[in-house]
Protein backbone atom coordinates (compact mmCIF):
# COMPACT_ATOMS: atom_id res chain seq x y z
CA UNK A 1 0.00 0.00 0.00
CA UNK A 2 1.14 3.65 -1.02
CA UNK A 3 3.19 5.65 1.89
CA UNK A 4 0.93 8.23 0.55
CA UNK A 5 -2.22 7.00 2.15
CA UNK A 6 -4.18 9.48 4.34
CA UNK A 7 -6.98 8.92 7.12
CA UNK A 8 -9.76 11.98 6.99
CA UNK A 9 -12.00 11.47 10.10
CA UNK A 10 -15.77 12.31 8.75
CA UNK A 11 -18.18 13.76 10.31
CA UNK A 12 -21.60 12.82 9.31
CA UNK A 13 -22.75 16.17 8.20
CA UNK A 14 -23.45 17.97 4.92
CA UNK A 15 -20.69 20.62 2.95
CA UNK A 16 -22.20 22.24 1.13
CA UNK A 17 -21.16 23.56 -2.82
CA UNK A 18 -20.30 27.09 -1.75
CA UNK A 19 -20.49 30.01 -3.68
CA UNK A 20 -22.93 33.51 -4.79
CA UNK A 21 -26.83 32.82 -5.38
CA UNK A 22 -25.71 33.41 -9.27
CA UNK A 23 -22.36 31.69 -8.68
CA UNK A 24 -23.37 28.47 -8.47
CA UNK A 25 -20.10 26.92 -7.92
CA UNK A 26 -18.53 23.76 -5.54
CA UNK A 27 -16.38 23.35 -2.49
CA UNK A 28 -16.10 21.80 0.21
CA UNK A 29 -14.27 22.02 3.97
CA UNK A 30 -10.90 23.11 3.30
CA UNK A 31 -9.11 22.61 7.03
CA UNK A 32 -9.55 21.25 10.68
CA UNK A 33 -12.03 23.15 12.68
CA UNK A 34 -13.56 25.57 10.11
CA UNK A 35 -16.98 26.51 9.81
CA UNK A 36 -18.73 26.15 6.37
CA UNK A 37 -22.46 27.16 6.30
CA UNK A 38 -22.90 26.34 9.96
CA UNK A 39 -20.76 22.88 10.08
CA UNK A 40 -17.44 22.38 11.32
CA UNK A 41 -15.39 20.26 9.90
CA UNK A 42 -12.68 18.67 12.16
CA UNK A 43 -9.55 17.50 11.98
CA UNK A 44 -9.66 17.31 8.44
CA UNK A 45 -5.96 16.30 6.88
CA UNK A 46 -5.24 17.84 3.61
CA UNK A 47 -2.01 18.43 1.37
CA UNK A 48 -1.78 22.30 2.26
CA UNK A 49 -4.46 22.67 5.31
CA UNK A 50 -6.40 25.61 6.20
CA UNK A 51 -5.64 27.01 2.61
CA UNK A 52 -7.13 27.10 -1.05
CA UNK A 53 -4.11 25.85 -3.40
CA UNK A 54 -2.08 28.44 -5.72
CA UNK A 55 -0.74 27.26 -8.67
CA UNK A 56 2.93 27.36 -7.07
CA UNK A 57 2.19 25.63 -4.03
CA UNK A 58 0.50 22.66 -6.47
CA UNK A 59 3.30 22.57 -8.66
CA UNK A 60 6.15 22.50 -6.07
CA UNK A 61 4.14 19.22 -4.72
CA UNK A 62 3.47 17.33 -7.70
CA UNK A 63 6.14 14.79 -7.07
CA UNK A 64 5.33 14.06 -3.45
CA UNK A 65 1.38 13.69 -3.78
CA UNK A 66 1.07 12.06 -6.81
CA UNK A 67 0.67 8.83 -6.59
CA UNK A 68 3.91 5.86 -6.37
CA UNK A 69 2.81 2.48 -6.49
CA UNK A 70 0.82 0.71 -9.30
CA UNK A 71 -1.96 -0.51 -6.75
CA UNK A 72 -5.89 0.03 -7.92
CA UNK A 73 -8.58 1.56 -5.50
CA UNK A 74 -11.83 0.04 -6.87
CA UNK A 75 -14.43 2.54 -5.90
CA UNK A 76 -17.70 0.87 -5.34
CA UNK A 77 -20.78 3.41 -6.17
CA UNK A 78 -24.58 3.73 -6.60
CA UNK A 79 -26.23 6.19 -8.49
CA UNK A 80 -29.98 7.07 -6.80
CA UNK A 81 -32.36 9.90 -7.43
CA UNK A 82 -34.02 12.32 -5.00
CA UNK A 83 -37.34 14.23 -5.59
CA UNK A 84 -38.65 14.99 -8.59
CA UNK A 85 -35.77 15.67 -11.29
CA UNK A 86 -36.41 16.69 -15.38
CA UNK A 87 -33.32 15.19 -16.13
CA UNK A 88 -33.49 11.44 -17.39
CA UNK A 89 -32.04 9.15 -14.72
CA UNK A 90 -31.17 6.31 -16.77
CA UNK A 91 -29.15 8.82 -18.92
CA UNK A 92 -27.65 9.99 -15.77
CA UNK A 93 -26.67 7.08 -14.84
CA UNK A 94 -24.94 6.13 -18.10
CA UNK A 95 -23.46 9.34 -18.84
CA UNK A 96 -21.89 9.40 -14.71
CA UNK A 97 -20.45 5.37 -15.34
CA UNK A 98 -19.33 6.65 -18.85
CA UNK A 99 -17.34 9.95 -17.30
CA UNK A 100 -15.86 7.65 -14.36
CA UNK A 101 -13.89 5.19 -16.27
CA UNK A 102 -13.17 7.75 -19.26
CA UNK A 103 -9.32 7.20 -19.98
CA UNK A 104 -8.73 10.97 -19.40
CA UNK A 105 -10.52 11.26 -15.93
CA UNK A 106 -9.86 9.60 -12.24
CA UNK A 107 -8.49 6.29 -13.91
CA UNK A 108 -5.14 7.62 -14.58
CA UNK A 109 -4.88 7.84 -10.74
CA UNK A 110 -5.07 4.19 -10.51
CA UNK A 111 -8.57 4.60 -9.73
CA UNK A 112 -12.11 2.44 -10.92
CA UNK A 113 -15.20 3.17 -10.59
CA UNK A 114 -17.59 0.17 -10.25
CA UNK A 115 -21.82 0.38 -9.99
CA UNK A 116 -23.20 -1.38 -7.36
CA UNK A 117 -26.81 -1.62 -5.72
CA UNK A 118 -25.25 -2.11 -2.58
CA UNK A 119 -22.54 -2.18 -0.40
CA UNK A 120 -21.40 1.02 -1.93
CA UNK A 121 -18.76 3.36 -0.94
CA UNK A 122 -19.75 6.53 -2.07
CA UNK A 123 -23.65 7.64 -3.50
CA UNK A 124 -23.63 9.63 -6.60
CA UNK A 125 -27.13 11.36 -6.40
CA UNK A 126 -29.27 13.09 -9.24
CA UNK A 127 -31.06 15.52 -6.80
CA UNK A 128 -34.14 18.15 -7.56
CA UNK A 129 -33.01 21.83 -6.06
CA UNK A 130 -35.75 21.27 -2.94
CA UNK A 131 -34.00 18.29 -2.08
CA UNK A 132 -30.63 19.69 -1.94
CA UNK A 133 -32.15 23.10 -0.47
CA UNK A 134 -33.64 20.95 2.63
CA UNK A 135 -30.61 19.08 3.23
CA UNK A 136 -28.56 20.91 5.83
CA UNK A 137 -25.29 22.80 4.72
CA UNK A 138 -26.41 22.96 1.23
CA UNK A 139 -28.11 25.42 -1.28
CA UNK A 140 -30.80 24.52 -4.47
CA UNK A 141 -28.95 26.63 -6.45
CA UNK A 142 -25.29 24.53 -5.84
CA UNK A 143 -24.18 20.75 -6.38
CA UNK A 144 -22.96 19.45 -2.61
CA UNK A 145 -20.44 16.61 -1.41
CA UNK A 146 -21.06 15.64 2.07
CA UNK A 147 -19.16 13.96 4.49
CA UNK A 148 -21.56 11.31 4.62
CA UNK A 149 -20.06 9.85 1.10
CA UNK A 150 -23.05 11.67 -1.07
CA UNK A 151 -21.95 13.31 -4.24
CA UNK A 152 -25.00 15.35 -4.99
CA UNK A 153 -25.59 16.45 -8.54
CA UNK A 154 -27.64 19.35 -9.27
CA UNK A 155 -30.73 18.56 -11.61
CA UNK A 156 -30.55 22.07 -12.77
CA UNK A 157 -27.38 22.74 -13.44
CA UNK A 158 -27.38 19.14 -14.79
CA UNK A 159 -29.29 20.21 -17.42
CA UNK A 160 -28.50 23.81 -18.31
CA UNK A 161 -25.00 24.16 -17.03
CA UNK A 162 -24.16 27.89 -15.15
CA UNK A 163 -24.28 31.41 -16.60
CA UNK A 164 -20.34 30.97 -16.42
CA UNK A 165 -19.73 27.84 -18.03
CA UNK A 166 -21.98 28.98 -21.00
CA UNK A 167 -20.21 31.61 -21.02
CA UNK A 168 -16.97 30.18 -21.96
CA UNK A 169 -18.64 28.13 -24.54
CA UNK A 170 -18.26 24.89 -22.20
CA UNK A 171 -20.61 22.18 -23.67
CA UNK A 172 -23.57 20.24 -21.75
CA UNK A 173 -21.75 17.19 -21.98
CA UNK A 174 -18.58 18.86 -21.09
CA UNK A 175 -20.48 20.48 -17.91
CA UNK A 176 -21.28 16.86 -17.00
CA UNK A 177 -18.15 15.62 -17.35
CA UNK A 178 -16.69 18.49 -15.46
CA UNK A 179 -19.58 18.15 -12.16
CA UNK A 180 -19.04 14.54 -11.64
CA UNK A 181 -15.34 14.55 -12.20
CA UNK A 182 -14.74 17.84 -9.50
CA UNK A 183 -17.52 16.39 -7.05
CA UNK A 184 -16.07 13.06 -7.25
CA UNK A 185 -12.18 14.94 -6.77
CA UNK A 186 -13.23 16.40 -3.68
CA UNK A 187 -14.75 13.12 -2.19
CA UNK A 188 -11.88 11.50 -3.12
CA UNK A 189 -9.66 14.01 -1.25
CA UNK A 190 -9.71 17.26 -2.76
CA UNK A 191 -10.97 19.14 -0.05
CA UNK A 192 -9.74 22.52 -1.71
CA UNK A 193 -9.91 24.09 -4.26
CA UNK A 194 -7.34 25.73 -6.77
CA UNK A 195 -7.87 29.38 -6.72
CA UNK A 196 -6.73 30.92 -10.61
CA UNK A 197 -4.60 30.69 -12.70
CA UNK A 198 -1.74 33.64 -12.41
CA UNK A 199 -0.05 32.79 -15.79
CA UNK A 200 -3.38 31.73 -17.73
CA UNK A 201 -3.57 28.34 -19.53
CA UNK A 202 -6.21 25.34 -18.79
CA UNK A 203 -8.44 25.70 -15.97
CA UNK A 204 -7.34 22.97 -13.13
CA UNK A 205 -10.12 20.64 -12.51
CA UNK A 206 -10.47 21.63 -8.91
CA UNK A 207 -11.04 25.17 -9.87
CA UNK A 208 -15.16 26.47 -9.56
CA UNK A 209 -15.19 27.24 -13.29
CA UNK A 210 -18.78 27.15 -12.31
CA UNK A 211 -18.83 30.48 -11.37
CA UNK A 212 -15.85 31.74 -13.25
CA UNK A 213 -12.43 30.82 -15.31
CA UNK A 214 -10.63 33.08 -12.50
CA UNK A 215 -7.35 34.00 -14.98
CA UNK A 216 -7.54 30.62 -16.67
CA UNK A 217 -7.70 30.05 -20.34
CA UNK A 218 -9.76 27.14 -21.39
CA UNK A 219 -12.16 25.61 -19.14
CA UNK A 220 -11.78 21.54 -18.32
CA UNK A 221 -13.51 18.70 -17.60
CA UNK A 222 -10.71 16.42 -16.40
CA UNK A 223 -7.78 16.06 -14.16
CA UNK A 224 -4.75 17.45 -14.57
CA UNK A 225 -1.45 15.19 -14.22
CA UNK A 226 -0.73 17.48 -11.05
CA UNK A 227 -4.46 16.58 -9.40
CA UNK A 228 -3.73 12.69 -10.22
CA UNK A 229 -4.04 11.83 -6.09
CA UNK A 230 -6.79 10.49 -3.97
CA UNK A 231 -6.36 10.00 -0.04
CA UNK A 232 -8.72 7.11 -0.36
CA UNK A 233 -5.93 5.04 -1.23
Amino acid sequence: MSSMVRKAILLAVGICAMGTAAGLGVAFATSSNEVVAGLTAEKIEIPVPGKVLMWPEVTEKVASEKKDDENVLTVKYKTEVWGNVVADFSDFRAKVAETLADARGWVRAGIKFVEVSSGEDVDVILSDPAHLEALNGCSGELSCTTWNNQVIINDVRWREGTEATRTVGMGQRDYQHMVVNHEMGHWLGHYSHVESCPNGGVAPLMLQQSTGMRGCDTFNAWPLEWELWANKK
